[in-house]
Formats: structure tokens, sequence, C-alpha cells
């Protein structure tokens, strides 16, 4: 069930409506059956998976637990177990062909016959949607509770918290305390975090629909015609991606999060302003927040860390990021992406260490030229790791950024950029977002409410009426300004 259907449209209203009305005590069964009705639309058979996976987590939890002796040893188990089933479903495919051919590579180098008629028969595992999301959640839970956190005894809020429909796709990662924290500590309705969670789904669909639906129209035309773009048209088509996945990604993650909040929940933000990002390293803080989390406190520290020699922490980055890299998509130009940002962030650390032991670099570092210029060199570095990630094949990244440095006059993606709704759209969410800072940080009580803009805009956000007609046009230009198509959320795919 996407997120931007109308099936969805349907379905959320009626839940809320629903978990409102019923008592306390039916509450949590009515999102657990809403949260597998969710799943199933789409595969009722993978129903089955995720349910195996959280009655063999549970257990495992309740036995590392309890099981001091073999703690480490079912620890191993429960990790041997939720990898394999991720890779088998995500990586079987992948790891067959990879085989069939490095095979017929080395019977052409070889002028072997037998190699080259090799044939490896075809699994065809169709993959799971969200299996890296909820897979990763159950790892942090085991390992968790191996380091000491106190294991989930109810096996239905268990399963709730694994199949939590605004977060189960894809994601944001939750940690299972603070969901958890949710279900011991329920509050009542609350109006404020209500409106809050309208106003996040319609804000993420905008953003995914309006923005990043149009924006990934001119990005497909420029990706599946690379050879005939300008130079400024490679570009357009490069920067656009960035902002594409951007518009898409954070817009899942508000509906999610708004939907969460229809119902009293809270889930973790996904992004924070991640484009005034000065380098790599600060872009990954803000960027994927609970996948970088995860990746660090999982992954980059169990391997050392920023302990060591220098060179054993550069190899703690690259091999984090690699594997990041992987956890997106069983095809090597996602492995490269990952190696692309680890060198990325290699340098970006050891640049930070020269610059601070230079007395003179330390202080020009603080200068907003200094600043800025980070901002504008992180980005460059974001447009070819996101052509990295978008081109369909390693040839086509190669072809992509040969047009970017070609000097060519621009072609016609430069022209349907113009001709298209999506510049006009986004002045008009950049305006609403400047607003919308701008009251958010406001003290309303020192404000001079004479100057008869000031005023409005107070009112605005203050005035219930005024906010559910700003609700109902935002809605209106959604569907106005919607393409003719519905398109998939890109991270569906991982």
């Amino acid at each position: 069930m996407l997120f931007n259907s109308f099936t969805y449209l349907v379905f959320l209203p009626f839940v809320v409506a629903l978990h409102w009305a019923l008592p306390e005590r039916f509450r949590r069964p009515l999102l657990l059956a809403a949260s597998y009705i969710f799943y199933m639309n789409w595969m009722p058979a993978y129903g089955l998976l995720i349910l195996a996976l959280t009655a063999v987590n549970f257990a495992l939890g309740l036995a590392i637990a309890e099981q001091q002796n073999l703690r480490k040893r079912l620890l191993q188990l429960g990790l041997v177990f939720n990898i394999g089933a991720l890779c088998f479903f995500k990586y079987a495919n992948f790891l067959i062909d990879s085989a069939l051919q490095t095979t017929h590579w080395l019977g052409a180098a070889a002028r072997s016959e037998a190699l080259l008629s090799v044939k490896f028969p075809e699994m065809n595992v169709i993959l799971p949607l969200g299996i890296s999301f909820f897979t990763f959640e159950f790892i942090h839970y085991i390992v968790d509770v191996y380091r000491g956190s106190k294991p989930v005894k109810n096996f239905f809020d268990f399963a709730l918290f694994a199949a939590f429909f605004p977060s189960q796709i894809a994601g944001p990662i939750k940690r299972f305390q603070d969901f958890m924290h949710q279900l011991e500590h329920r509050l009542g309705f609350n109006s404020a975090e209500f409106r809050s969670g309208v106003f996040l789904i319609l804000q993420g669909l905008f953003k995914k629909v309006v923005l990043g639906d149009n924006l990934g129209i001119l990005v497909s035309y420029g990706f599946t015609h690379i050879g005939q773009l300008g130079m400024i048209d490679a570009w357009l088509a490069m920067a656009g991606f960035q902002f594409q996945i951007f518009f898409d990604f954070s817009g899942y993650t508000d509906i999610g999060r708004g939907s969460a909040l229809l119902l009293g929940y809270k889930v973790p933000e996904n992004f924070d302003w991640p484009f005034i990002s000065a380098n790599l390293t600060e872009f990954w803080r803000r960027w994927h927040i609970s996948l970088s989390t995860w990746l660090r406190d999982y992954l980059f520290i169990p391997l050392g860390g920023s302990r060591g020699t220098p060179n054993t922490v550069r190899r703690n980055i690259m091999l984090t990021m690699t594997l990041g890299g992987l956890w997106h998509g069983a095809a090597w130009h996602y492995v490269l992406w990952g190696a692309f940002h680890g060198a990325g962030l290699m340098f970006s650390k050891d640049w930070h260490d020269f610059v601070s032991a230079k007395p003179l670099l330390a202080k020009m570092r603080e200068s907003k030229v200094w600043h800025y210029s980070g901002v504008c060199i992180t980005m460059l570095f974001l447009f070819i790791a996101g052509t990295i990630f978008r081109a369909a094949t390693l040839a086509d990244i190669g072809h992509m950024l040969e047009r970017a440095t070609s000097f060519t006059p621009s072609g016609g993606l430069t022209q349907l950029f113009l001709q298209s709704t999506f510049p006009a759209c986004l002045a008009v969410y950049i305006a609403f977002l400047a607003v919308r800072v701008w009251l958010d940080n406001l003290d309303k009580h020192e404000v001079d409410l004479t100057v008869p803009v000031l005023k409005f805009l107070i009112w605005w956000d203050t005035s219930t009426h005024v906010r559910a007609v700003a609700y109902a046009t935002v809605a209106v230009a959604t569907i106005g300004f919607a393409p003719g198509k519905i398109a998939p959320f890109i991270y569906f795919q991982f």
C-alpha cells in the first residue's frame, strides 16, 4: 500500500477514527491488525515472513536475557538468522548473477568453452518490501538485549514494534526502547500533535508528489538520454536526482511521522536540513539519520570506531560505508556509491584533523566564506555520488560525467526544466518553508502587531479556521500539480 495512493487515503482515516473510538485495551490489537493488512496488501504471503522473523527474534531476545551462559552464542545465532534472511531475499539473485558473470569472464580470459557454457539456476526471489529496515530493527533489538537492555515480554507489543505501519516499509529505523516507552506511557488524544500530524502528511505529499515526482520525470529523461545531454543538461540531471531523492524520501518520512502522530505515537526524524552541511561528516549527521546512527552504533563502533591508528579508522569508515552502500541495493553501483562516500568521509576527517593542527587554517575555518565554500564542495560531491547511485550501469556513470564536462550546448532537458511547473512549485515551497521557520523561532509576545504583514502571519499561524483553509489549499495544489501517474517511493526498493 503506497502512502500516496487512494487506498491509503481511505485506510488511514478509518484506522485513526477507529483507534480513538475504541477503548484503550483494543487499540494495540487494532494497530497490529492494521499494520499486517497494510503490509499484506502488496503480497499476502510475505505477512508470514514478517511474522516468522518477529517470532524468532522475540524468542531470541528472551533467551539472550535469561540464558547467561549461552547469550553470546544466541546472539551469534540471531545475527546469522537475520542477516541470512536479508541476504537470501535481497542478494540471492545478485550473488548468483555476479558468480555467473565472473565465471564467464574467467572463461573468456582462459578461452575455456566449458566455463563460457556454465549456467546457474535462476531463483527469481521477489524482494519483500521493507525487509532491509525491519531486519535492522531486529538486529538492533537482539544486540541491545545482549548489551543489557530489558527484553520485550509481550509478544503482541513486540509484533507491533516490528510491523508498525507508519514506519514499516522505508523506516525510519526505530529503537525498541523508545517505542516500548510510548506503549507503556500512553497518553490520551493530543490535539496539537494531531494538527502536527496532518501538517506533516500534507507537507510530505507535496514534497513527494509535486516536487519529487515532477522532478523525477526530468531526471528519468536525463538518465535515459545521456548521449543527447549538453553540459548544463547533465548537471541538471545530476543535481535533480539528489533533490528528487530528498523530496521523495523526506516526503515519505513526513507522511510516516504524521501518520504516527495521528495515532499518538512518535517515530524518529530522518532529515535535518542536510543541504546546509559544510562537509560530508556533517551531511551524514543530517541525512537518513536513523540509518547513519544505526551504522555508527552497530557496525562502525563494533569494528573499532575512531579508536586505533589512522589507517584502522580509515578501514572502519570504508567498511561501514561500503556495506551501507550494499544495504541500499543488490547491484555493484550501490557498492561503488558506498565506497565513494567512504573515501569522501575519510578525506573529510583527515582534512578536519589537518586544519585543526594549523592555527591559521583553524582561524579561517570560522569565516562564512570557508563555511559556504564547504557547502558548495559538499553539494558537488553529492551530485557526483547521486549519479553513481542513480545510473543504470557502471558505463552510464562514466558517460554522464563525460557529458557534465563536455562543454557541449544545452539540449532538450534544460528546455523541459524551464517549461515544467517544478521551478514555480519549488519557489512556493521555499517561501512557505522560510515563513514556517520564522514562525517557529518567533517570540510572538514581542512582535509588533502594528505591522500588517506580521499581524497576518501570526493570525495565520494561530487561527484554526485559517489553518484549515491553508491545509485544504495544499491538498488541492498537490492534486492539481501531481503527474498523471502515481510513482512509488524510491526507498521502497531497499
